[in-house]
């Protein structure tokens, strides 16, 4: 495995890095930190490509072993070759592109293996299947899954992963190429042959889905072609269906309508075709599903759905993620999201007793901070990376045990930073903006499955099992209380009429202010709620922009004084040119008296040389004279001897 390095990314422009590799916006104070981590994204994603394809190809080669006569084989190679060259994508983005209510499609042979052990695990409803295929067949009125489904069936059913079900109950609308594999099932074959793979698919999940894998092994995980039933969605998409079910059905229209737009804006994928979709998608699940509707997070669910499969395929999958994996989260008394949140709280303080003692000193519940997390299943709430890796782990366990373990992950990596704080507004929307920034998907992964192991589906069920009478029964009192009206009739027949009358005032007024203290205390819960799980990203932003003001100003500061220090510098630097210029002119006249003066010296030089030779000349002269005088002297004075001698001597 490649080593995981954050190198040092180069500065961020204002248009660079608006959107991850998914086509989601990434917040504008998370985008230096998502460019950090988007060269690691990248090398995560061929790693667990490579092991994917690797274990395909082995799983392959085990399949032609098992049955070396198998034309399935074959043909499985023969469709994975195109797979390769892209031929079979490229042919269904054309199919998309010409069917505009709904499309069909088979997930790749080769994850056929992988589909067909979790379809194991689905419960089938034969009395819905067949009053689903009546409707369809009959065109009468269409009965909701509460009809439909029989009424002593437990929570437990439906993710009975050791029971062997027989290929029998399987759906054979699209059996299509794996009829043999049914065959074999059918004849005994069991869940046993797959057991090889067990523990690696199960480490190859953790480890991430591929992109090109991730939307059709969903599929296989939450059993789609095993919940199918053919010519279903076209009837729940038809506009008669209105007409059969009543105005009823249509009463989230509004509130659909209003969600669309606010579904991922600005997303490549979801332009006006992809909307209309989304559309029929949601209007098609609350004909589904009356009695749960449409409620807000479905939209952001049916739009992830969308983005990674064709529409049918979205549909089944997103009524088994409702109708299975979350029974009674989406419904109008929400009970087991209620449920959930009282074991969360008795996990959470059973590990983190210093953590739930600031919660409570702050007067913090858990459940406003983790009940968005559960609802939308962390979507929005944490980056995109993050979500699908958790979203892959939670498809593939087939239960709601990856909500709690991520939740308490989270608060591992959280707590001592939440406990550091000093009002509650303070602790949740610290731990909000910690959640999202957790860009290091491998990290939390890793902390939830194997940090917390412990927290599996029996534990969990033990702690619903405890908590839900008391769910159950508060409601039923909330909605006793709701319910009284006016009159109570009392039977005391010691008391005389006035002072029945003035007690049966008494306690109507006792009665509704306790109605008003309920429906104020709930009303006061949810609109804190919504403001943690809304208002506080306003907040948020407001922070943001509080800071960038700041910034703002602090730059404008800099360049006001940046601006005063130019003009000092070009004032001075005038001054310097200026004088630069007076020593040029000194320069050039200094050069010039110089020239001159070195002209008038050479001059001089040159008469000083002239009147030093005709001084010499002179001196020689005068040599010659006072050696010709002296000569002249000498003969002077002896010719004058001679003529003294001769003067004197006889002749």
């Amino acid at each position: 495995m490649r080593a995981r390095t954050k190198s040092t990314p180069p500065p961020l422009t204002t248009f660079e890095l608006k959107r991850d590799a998914y086509g989601f916006a990434v917040r504008p104070q998370h985008l230096q930190r998502y460019r950090e981590y988007a060269n690691i994204y990248k090398e995560e994603e061929e790693e667990r490509s490579d092991r994917w394809k690797s274990f395909l190809d082995r799983q392959a080669e085990f399949a032609r072993q098992l049955h070396p006569d198998n034309s399935l084989v074959l043909e499985v190679n023969k469709i994975n070759s195109k797979e390769e060259n892209g031929v079979q994508r490229e042919t269904a983005a054309k199919e998309a592109r010409v069917h505009k209510i709904q499309i069909w499609a088979q997930i790749r042979p080769s994850l056929g293996y992988i589909e067909q052990t979790m379809s194991l695990r689905v419960k089938k409803k034969k009395d819905f299947s067949d009053n689903v295929l009546d409707v369809v067949g009959n065109g009468t009125h269409l009965q909701s899954i509460e009809e439909a489904e029989p009424t002593e069936e437990s929570d437990d059913e439906f993710y009975d992963v050791e029971k062997n079900d027989t290929v029998q109950d399987l759906p054979s609308s699209d059996g299509g190429g794996n009829a043999e594999f049914n065959s074999s099932l059918a004849n005994g074959a069991s869940e046993d042959v797959f057991n090889p793979w067990k523990e690696e698919v199960e480490n190859l999940v953790r480890g991430g889905l591929p992109m090109a894998f991730r939307g059709e092994l969903w599929q296989a995980f939450v059993g789609v072609r095993a919940r199918r039933v053919e010519g279903y969605y076209e009837y729940v998409t038809n506009d008669e269906t209105k007409a059969c079910n009543g105005v009823a059905s249509e009463k989230w229209k509004g509130q659909i309508e209003k969600d669309l737009p606010r579904t991922f804006p600005g997303h490549p994928a979801l332009d006006e075709d992809g909307r209309n979709a989304l559309r029929r998608l949601l209007t098609a699940y609350a004909r589904h599903n009356p009695s749960v509707g449409y409620c807000q997070a479905m939209n952001f669910f049916a739009a992830l759905f969308l983005l990674l499969m064709p529409e049918e395929n979205a549909f089944w999958t997103l009524t088994g993620i409702i109708d299975d994996y979350f029974d009674g989260y989406f419904s109008e008394e929400m009970i087991e999201c209620q449920v959930d949140q009282l074991v969360l709280e008795d996990l959470v303080r059973e590990r983190f007793r210093k953590l739930v003692n600031h919660l409570d000193y702050l007067g913090v519940q858990i459940a406003w901070v983790a009940g968005p997390w559960f609802l939308s299943i962390f979507m929005n709430m944490l980056p995109w990376e993050s979500v699908l890796r958790i979203w892959d782990v939670l498809l593939y366990d087939g239960n709601r045990v990856m909500l709690f373990r991520t939740a308490l992950a989270l608060m591992e990596l959280y707590g001592p930073a939440i406990v550091t704080t000093k009002d509650a507004g303070d602790a949740v929307t610290l731990l909000q903006s910690l959640t999202s920034s957790t860009f290091d998907s491998s990290q939390l992964v890793l902390t939830a499955c194997m940090g917390y192991q412990a927290v599996n589906e029996t534990k969990l069920q033990e702690l619903r099992n405890k908590h839900r009478p008391s769910v159950i029964a508060a409601m039923e009192e909330r909605a006793r209380v709701l319910g009284l009206k006016g009159d109570c009739e009392l039977d005391l027949p010691d008391l005389n009429e006035q002072q029945v009358m003035w007690l049966k005032v008494e306690l109507c007024k006792l009665l509704e202010e306790k109605r008003s203290a309920v429906v104020r205390a709930e009303e006061l819960e949810t609109a804190l709620m919504e403001m943690v799980k809304q208002d506080n990203r306003r907040q948020l932003s407001a922070k943001v922009v509080e800071r960038l003001e700041q910034e703002v100003s602090e730059l404008h500061r800099a360049l006001a004084d940046k601006h005063e220090q130019e003009r000092a510098v070009l004032q001075v630097l005038m001054r310097v040119e200026q004088e630069q210029k007076v020593t040029e002119d000194a320069r050039r006249v200094a050069e010039q008296d110089a020239a001159a003066q070195k002209c008038a010296t050479h001059a001089v030089q040159e008469k000083y040389e002239e009147a030093m030779a005709l001084l010499a000349q002179m001196e020689n002269r005068a040599v010659m004279a006072e050696t010709m005088l002296e000569a002249t002297l000498q003969y002077q004075a002896s010719q004058l001897k001679l003529q003294q001698h001769s003067s004197s001597s006889p002749r």
